[in-house]
């Protein structure tokens, strides 16, 4: 039901003012192509991370959010995705020789870091100091030995501040024909538009690919100084915006034999300009120190801590329309005195939900301010992106002083990106006897076996504020408490409590669910209690918090928040995790106190997520929220306002767990409304799927179904619609462009979908079916009807990529691996075949391989490559960390090898008909129309991300296989030439139901 339609896309607003900036200060990234510091080195083409040896900005400033220059760039093959090899004055034609290029290289007229000039110098064959000393050549050398009409230089420039780089003007010394007979005599200067963010201002639309900005035939010898200016070319400025690259292409054509031509001086100046303030200009290397009174920020983190778990919320639990479960948190005692007194001393959220309720997606989360379908953290094992922009990145770059402290997850990630300083440790960590490690990731200590893991942890958060607060540093600290996840042990001080209490019986403990309707779980009294003494012992943690601040007298100006990674069932639905989407599961606490802005203490009933924390944050620092950050500023409430245009419902998903591939959850989508109301749509089965009015007045227990219900079809509908116009907006499934033969998508991390086609919009074929990755994904829009088709048996010429260095194959193997414990064991599969040729009586309408393969513990995925089309079988040796750039290599399927269920079991799995493969392959008959044999398709299948060294394989059947029925085919489907192409309409839905 879920689905976008074409050719109904979505409107893109016109920015068409283009706005003066005066007094802007220019930026200038650049490389001198020659150096002749030594007689041997005549070519020097940077990639360039010291560009206070070679550039004209200050190499090291405040504030970006990757601790880098605010620009650097790069020369050469891996310039830009679609990078050729650039030929050198060197003999091994490598234009990238020698890193180190002093201190006195001057780049166009701009002044220099230092305060000197700068000047044009070279190129070939000019006066000292960069000419004609030892035989210098000073140039970037365009040469081939046989003729062509194609060579290539690519160039990049990367913009890591958070400002908007206004490109204005490239800069290069340009010398045609110093060989007239041979020498190519034509230059050309194009934008590359994958990958690349040049934004045309006027439009707000990228550049368009190999878009020409300069052009110059020679006619005779001679040098030309450029100082070509986009915006003229462009009729609009071109901005690349932050965290984005833009690549460039050199393309030189003419060449009649062996001749060359140069390229010298290469430089891009322009401005920075701030986005949100109608692109005003700004000085990114001015040092952005916060000021003496900045907030200080403390962000208490829980882990399983259910919403209810607290003395405050039982006392609470009958406006709610329910019981309080645990009373003997609340009474004769409260146990949890100092959590809920952020409670009633502070901005108290009644409705705050996590929008993915497993422990990493929503610490990543609650990290980035986005999506898990967005960031891509959506399991428990996969390393947080060390590049992404976070809270802590954006708070360090200002100067505040950002420490992590406890409990970190994300797999067994030893990083904590964006803090300056971590006692923490990996994975889940243990209660006692604990490895604690920096923010490196390197090894600290080992707690004593008497040692709670949270107490250890706050006594380091205590040292951090300690250390802060004497050096007049405002600081953000996080920690990370394991409590209450299991194994719950809990301390000594509370591990004799509740031995006589036992909890009330709630309604849902006899529902179960349609997913799972045998699920017995979570109703243990012994763990139930130990969850409970555990959320006590944190309890005195954050007393101690609470309390050093008073004594430092920085309690008023210090913002205190507490939240959970998710809630946690305790037999609820007979579920004893989370993941699922009722209440139990994706309700949280979530508390904020910070009395220099409060007016007083508050329960604010509007929704609010843990997809708000990153950019409140932000907000109570007083710094920009990124675009980026998909959540809202909570700060309005902790102010005593109600803002008029607040949200009424969210989104919120969970995806196949490589990890629990038989949990008992299922991947399902689903939104939730203010007023209670609640649609689950789950993947697998829509009879499973759910509607709930969980208000205090109708089912806050979630005992009745009433997806089916008759009475209910209005809601149902509502919600329906709702949910669409969320994962459009949202980027979950959103249709980004088509042409008349595939479709582009927006789709999210580690979910399915589906494409289907249809002649009269009633009745739909499905095509096939694909996992998003978060990104942009191409379809082929194939026909879903063939009369014929052949399948083309692999050739033994398959091998496994032996990472390296250098990289080697392995022959012959009855199994190839796609991933493994060590590099000896190879980590890319690589299948070969024969293309076969095409009648002319049929066209191709679609190609699938069919593999077998056996998983090992796979916590990852494996997606489809081609290596390109060859003449013949020799191996390639293209592995999977080490891309070369070359455009013939091309990325098919994501996610080919995922969600196989059962560990050493033979599977025979199938690529997707609408994957890239089918286009690819029919792009090479279509450039190919008289083709008759003898070319050899290249496919390769690697891990999605570095492995590390867990022996998480999978195997997969060679051609080489004793079973014949195990090897790999390619199979080709065809139509008639004759038979008409019909119209079509196309859709795509979210889930992987079986028809």
């Amino acid at each position: 039901m879920l689905h976008q339609t074409l050719p109904l896309l979505p409107c893109i607003a016109l920015l068409s003012s283009m706005l003066a900036i005066l007094d802007a200060k220019v930026h200038v990234i650049g490389w001198q192509t020659f150096e002749n510091k030594t007689s041997d080195n005549n070519n020097s083409g940077i990639h360039d991370n010291t560009p206070d040896t070679n550039s004209t900005y200050d190499a090291s400033p405040a504030g970006t959010h990757s601790n880098l220059a605010y620009l650097s760039g790069s020369i050469g093959a891996d310039a830009s995705y679609n990078g050729h090899s650039g030929y050198g004055q060197a003999t091994n034609n490598d234009f990238l020789n020698n890193g180190d290029f002093g201190s006195d290289l001057r780049i166009v007229d701009y002044s220099l870091a230092n305060g000197a000039t700068g000047q044009r110098i070279g190129p070939y064959g000019n006066p000292n100091p960069n000419g004609a000393v030892n035989n210098g050549t000073s140039s970037w050398k365009f040469s081939q030995q046989n003729s062509t009409n194609g060579l290539f230089g690519d160039f990049s420039i990367t913009n890591h501040s958070d400002y908007h780089f206004r490109l204005e003007t490239i800069h290069f010394d340009a010398r045609g024909l110093p060989n007239p007979e041979t020498s190519p005599n034509k230059l050309e200067l194009r934008y590359l538009a994958s990958p690349g963010e040049l934004i045309q201002v006027a439009t707000q639309s990228e550049v368009s690919d190999q878009k020409i900005l300069y052009s110059n035939t020679w006619s005779s010898t001679g040098v030309e100084h450029v100082s070509q200016d986009i915006a003229s070319v462009l009729n609009s400025t071109g901005h690349i915006p932050p965290g984005q690259s833009a690549s460039f292409r050199f393309a030189w054509s003419g060449t009649n034999g062996n001749g060359h031509a140069q390229i010298d001086n290469l430089a891009l100046s322009g401005t920075f300009l701030d986005a949100n303030d109608n692109y005003s200009a700004v000085d990114p290397v001015t040092l952005n120190t916060p000021p003496l009174d900045s907030p200080n920020i403390i962000v208490i983190i829980a882990d399983d801590h259910r919403w209810d778990a607290t003395s405050y919320m039982q006392e609470r639990m009958a406006p709610q329309g329910r019981f309080a479960r645990f009373p003997w948190l609340a009474s004769p005692t409260a146990r949890t005195p100092n959590i809920d007194q952020l409670s009633t001393e502070g901005i108290h959220f009644d409705n705050a939900f996590s929008v993915y309720s497993i422990c990493s997606p929503a610490r990543a989360t609650m990290l980035t301010g986005q999506h898990g379908h967005i960031h891509g953290i959506t399991n428990n094992t996969t390393d947080f992106p060390s590049e992404a922009v976070t809270y802590a990145s954006l708070l360090s770059d200002a100067g505040y002083a950002t420490g992590y402290f406890g409990k970190w997850h994300m797999g067994t990630q030893a990083e904590r990106p964006g803090f300056n300083q971590a006692v923490t440790y990996h994975g889940q960590g243990t209660y006692f006897s604990t490895d604690f490690y920096d923010q490196e990731g390197a090894f600290l200590f080992t707690s004593a076996a008497s040692d709670w893991v949270d107490d250890v942890s706050t006594q380091h958060a205590l040292n951090f504020i300690n250390a802060q607060t004497n050096s007049g540093n405002p600081f953000m600290l996080v920690l990370g408490f394991k409590t209450p996840h299991s194994p719950r042990q809990p301390p000594n001080r509370s591990a004799n409590l509740f031995d006589s209490d036992t909890p009330i019986s709630v309604p849902n403990l006899s529902i179960r669910s349609t997913f799972a309707p045998n699920a017995n779980a979570g109703t243990g009294l012994t763990d139930l209690r130990n969850y409970m003494r555990t959320v006590v012992g944190i309890d005195q943690n954050v007393g101690q918090v609470l309390s050093l601040l008073d004594s430092l007298n920085i309690a008023d100006n210090t913002a205190v928040i507490y939240i959970s990674d998710q809630g946690y069932f305790r037999g609820e639905h007979g579920l004893g995790d989370k993941r699922a989407a009722y209440e139990e599961s994706i309700r949280i606490p979530f508390m904020i106190r910070y009395p220099a802005l409060q007016s007083g203490a508050a329960n604010v009933s509007d929704l609010a997520l843990n997809l708000d924390l990153a950019p409140t944050i932000l907000d109570i620092a007083g710094l920009e929220i990124p675009n980026s950050m998909q959540g809202k500023s909570l700060l309005p409430f902790i102010g005593g306002q109600s803002p008029e245009q607040w949200r009424d419902s969210f989104l919120y998903s969970y995806c196949h767990d490589p990890e629990f591939p038989t949990a008992s959850v299922r991947p399902y989508i689903a939104v939730r409304h203010a007023d209670g109301s609640k649609l689950v749509i789950y993947a697998e089965n829509s009879s499973w799927n759910e509607l709930y009015q969980t208000d205090p007045a109708h089912d806050p227990y979630e005992t009745s179904n009433r997806y089916t219900s008759a009475a209910h079809r209005a809601i149902r509908d509502s919600m329906e619609s709702t949910l669409s116009q969320k994962v459009a907006a949202l980027g979950f499934l959103k249709i980004i462009d088509h042409d008349q033969h595939s479709l582009t998508i927006q789709g999210g991390d580690s979910s399915h979908f589906k494409l289907q086609s249809s002649t009269d919009l009633s009745t739909w074929s499905e095509l096939g079916m694909i996992e998003g990755n978060g990104e942009n994904t191409t379809l082929s829009l194939i026909s879903s009807e063939s009369n014929s088709s052949e399948s083309i048996i692999g050739l033994t010429a398959d091998y496994t990529l032996l990472e390296g260095p250098p990289i080697a194959t392995n022959q012959s193997q009855q199994t190839l691996r796609s991933g493994s414990i060590s590099t000896a064991g190879g980590r890319n599969a690589v299948l070969v075949f024969e293309l076969p040729a095409l009648a002319s009586n049929r066209q191709l309408s679609k190609v699938q391989l069919e593999v077998s393969v056996k998983r090992q513990y796979a916590q990852w995925d494996s997606d489809l490559w081609s290596l390109g089309i060859k003449s013949n079988t020799n191996s390639i040796l293209e592995y999977s960390e080490n891309p070369s750039g070359d455009p013939a290599v091309v990325k098919l399927q994501d996610a080919f090898l995922t969600d196989l269920l059962e560990y050493n079991i033979v599977t025979r799995v199938s690529s997707s008909p609408i994957c890239g493969l089918t286009q690819h392959i029919q792009n090479f008959y279509q450039a190919n129309p008289n083709y008759s044999g003898g070319q050899y398709l290249f496919l390769r299948i690697n891990p999605s991300y570095d492995i590390g060294v867990n022996n998480q394989a999978y195997l997969i059947s060679s051609a080489n296989h004793d079973v014949s029925s195990q090897r790999p085919v390619l199979k080709f489907f065809y139509q008639e030439n004759s038979e008409p192409e019909s119209a079509a309409f196309y859709r795509v839905r979210y889930g992987n139901e079986s028809p």
